[in-house]
């Protein structure tokens, strides 16, 4: 049964609006004025009032609006990963806005700094991950999903007989023996999420070498439970996986 969909019961009324009302006001006053003040004194009072009102009006609805315009950039930069400029104001201003465009600069500053760190963290990690992945004793390979790549092992590029050690994983899905390889690889990683083992044909695109394996594979999820990096360990049908 399909749900009735719900009506938007809220009241739009723009602020830009409401803004301009005050404004349409001060101008009806000023024409007031001067068709209803019939003693020059009065005459020029109201008109300097008028004129004081529309001239407050007009530099608020200038400031205001051009501060709207640039804190919804400024967002946009955020919501996009920039963190490296914050909010320009006027110098010589020193206002509400002031302080909200200094504070909104320091947020910026502070996510830039956390952004760069976390950015060198992550590729410390990373360098130390392929330092301990180039010197593993075991048949391994580390599939990247953010470069679609396929990494061995020392060891396994001994038992294919090969020296290169980086297949994309389009070069690898192109080989004929590899179509169960790939598809269990593929489930495992966007449907399962999980630890797997299976058996399957890997072929290599040189020499066109290939072998009967057994793999065990092992994801690395990031906070959103997909995929990033995942680790396959290696064994021939007949050797015992724990050697």
């Amino acid at each position: 049964m399909k749900k009735k969909k719900e009506r938007d019961r809220s009241f739009h009324l723009p602020l830009k609006i409401l803004w301009f009302l005050p404004g349409l006001t001060g101008f009806g006053g000023l024409i007031a004025v001067i068709i209803l003040v019939d003693t020059l004194p009065l005459l020029i009072f109201a008109f300097v009032v008028t004129l004081l009102y529309i001239a407050l009006w007009v530099y608020l609805t200038l400031r205001i609006f051009h501060f709207n315009k640039r804190l919804i950039n400024y967002f946009r930069r955020l919501l996009s990963g920039d963190f490296s400029t914050g909010i320009h104001d006027v110098s010589w201003i020193n206002d509400e806005i002031t302080l909200i465009t200094h504070l909104a600069t320091r947020v910026a500053e502070h996510l830039y700094t956390y952004d760069a760190l976390r950015a060198d963290r992550t590729a410390l990690s990373l360098r130390a991950l392929e330092v301990l992945f180039k010197r593993a004793s075991r048949k391994i390979i580390m599939a990247d999903f953010d470069k679609s790549v396929f990494k061995f092992t020392k060891p396994l590029q001994h038992a294919f007989g090969v020296e290169q050690d980086t297949f994309s994983f389009n070069v690898i899905e192109k080989q004929s023996n590899n179509e169960r390889f790939f598809r269990q690889f593929l489930l495992a990683a966007v449907k399962e999420g999980q630890v797997k083992e299976f058996a399957a044909t890997l072929e290599l695109p040189i020499r066109k070498s290939s072998m009967e394996l057994k793999f065990k594979f092992v994801p690395i999820k990031d906070r959103s439970e997909k995929v990033r990096i995942a680790f396959l360990y290696v064994d021939k049908l007949e050797d015992d996986p724990d050697d």
